[in-house]
């Protein structure tokens, strides 16, 4: 007699749990298209396999939109103890020798020479290019007669000497000069250039600058402007460029069924579980709703 009072209720939790059951597994089963004699059976694949393309674009879009967007990292990027962080770091490298940047880029001793080997050259041919832009024989011409007309002037010799005999001297003198620079001034400057550069590379930029009356706390607050600067500048493209979207939608589209089903369910098994139950426990009521009326 009691069994005919809870029939009803134990019944309906029975087909509310299958029910909800059955929606939940049809969510990713069958994960193929079913086919008898030739007909597509109706409802497969399910409808998470079926709408995968559909659902990538809009996972896609929503994280791109919504939850990763360019704002939102530069809000990251520019708080203050990122900021501080990023700055303390450009700081500590700032005050690195100039060489380890040299030898941090190289992946071997061969490329560091090469590189290091390479710079001195460059900066050689650019000083020697500026000592050949000098007009060597205007200054010996002009500067040469002045000193030389003050150094005769009223001697003895001055009075044997006239300007042309002068002129004519500081003529052969220049172009000779101009000649000797423009054929030996690498052969010259190379050396000067190498030791020089190698000097250099000892030093760090930290030093450098502070040598020249800037003080810590203005570089420190320089570093962090020309950082937040970057980053306003650099992230809205960086984001553009990555296609976030695209990328995201890609993904998905990339996965197996089954490492799509195994991704939500690692993610939501307690809410489907949840869902699974709701439909026994509602099954349950409508079965004594029944019995009541």
């Amino acid at each position: 007699m009691m069994f005919k009072y809870i029939a009803a209720p134990l019944i309906g939790a029975l087909i509310g749990y299958c029910t909800n059951y059955i929606a939940v597994k049809m969510l990713f089963r069958p994960r193929r298209e079913k086919y008898i004699f030739g007909h597509k059976v109706p409802l497969t694949p399910g409808a998470i396999p079926k709408g995968k393309t559909r659902l990538a674009k809009a996972v896609g879009d929503v994280i791109s939109n919504h939850l990763v967007t360019s704002e939102d990292i530069e809000s990251k990027a520019l708080n203050e103890d990122t900021e501080a962080a990023v700055a303390e770091r450009i700081m500590k490298l700032l005050k690195s020798d100039i060489d380890s940047g040299f030898r941090a880029i190289s992946s071997s001793e061969e490329e560091y020479e090469m590189i290091t080997t390479n710079l001195d050259y460059a900066v050689t041919l650019r000083m020697v290019d500026a000592i050949k832009n000098i007009n060597f024989a205007d200054i010996i011409k002009v500067k040469g007669g002045q000193i030389i007309g003050e150094q005769l002037g009223g001697s003895m010799l001055g009075m044997f000497i006239n300007p042309e005999m002068i002129d004519g001297i500081l003529d052969s003198i220049s172009d000779n000069i101009g000649r000797y620079v423009d054929d030996h001034c690498y052969k010259f400057l190379a050396p000067e250039v190498s030791r020089s550069m190698e000097k250099l590379r000892g030093d760090n930029v930290y030093d450098i600058i502070t040598g020249s009356g800037v003080s810590d706390e203005e570089l420190r607050e320089k570093v962090r402007d020309i950082y937040r600067k970057t980053i306003k500048a650099v992230v809205p493209e960086l984001i553009t460029k990555m296609d976030i979207a695209g990328m995201v939608r890609s993904k998905i589209e990339d996965m197996e069924v089954e490492q799509l089903e195994d991704m939500v369910m690692e993610v939501m098994a307690k809410e489907l579980t949840t869902i699974v139950n709701l439909g026994a426990l509602i099954g349950f009521v409508l079965g004594l709703i029944n019995l009541i009326f």
